[in-house]
């Protein structure tokens, strides 16, 4: 089977060869309704995924009354359903809760987790995520779970799925690094620049 076959991607780790299964995301992601008030606030971001709600800077518009609130467990992958189009999903270190706007997302046992909240946030994903997002205008884009649970995707068997994850989170930890290294260096700059200069 040619490389640029759809159901084959063209970069593999040595011994996998086998297609990949097309799968419902309702099908690998199920929905978690249960309702907690009693837990930490939770936010899922575009670019730091899920954080504690303390930890994102802003100003907290929560209700007085969190018992609607949505429970978030470690593993699952919370998403909001007014931002999936832009990437407002992450995997979850914490178990929490989040608004009920948003839709908690289960992976299924046959599924790694992360390799899934990876395989999301992909821009051909996002694309799809914005086709299925119902709404007049981007301002109102949603993607509830029923529109979400339709969509195909392709996966490969777990073993590799765990592999790909395993190299990606190693990927994600090296730009952590350079970028707080950078950080570092542009500190160290502007502190030799003010000495450097009257």
């Amino acid at each position: 089977m040619s490389k640029d076959a759809k159901n084959v991607p063209a970069l593999r780790f040595k011994g996998y060869s086998d297609a990949l299964e097309k799968r419902k995301l309702g099908e690998v992601l199920l929905e978690r309704n249960s309702r907690s008030g009693a837990k930490q606030l939770l936010s899922v971001t575009i670019n730091q995924g899920v954080i504690k709600a303390e930890d994102s800077g802003r100003k907290d518009n929560s209700s007085s009354d969190l018992s609607n609130y949505k429970l978030v467990k470690v593993g699952d992958i919370p998403y909001k359903s007014m931002r999936m189009w832009q990437g407002a999903s992450g995997y979850s270190y914490f178990e929490g809760i989040v608004s009920p706007a948003y839709t908690v997302l289960i992976p299924s046992t046959e599924t790694d987790g992360l390799f899934l909240s990876y395989d999301i946030k992909r821009n051909k994903m996002l694309s799809v995520f914005q086709r299925h997002s119902q709404g007049l205008t981007s301002d109102t884009w949603n993607l509830k779970y029923p529109q979400l649970s339709s969509i195909h995707v392709r996966v490969p068997k777990k073993n590799e799925q765990i592999q790909i994850r395993q190299a990606l989170t190693k990927l994600d930890a090296l730009i952590a690094a350079t970028q707080s290294r950078l950080s570092s260096l542009e500190l160290l700059k502007k502190a030799i620049l003010q000495d450097l200069f009257i």
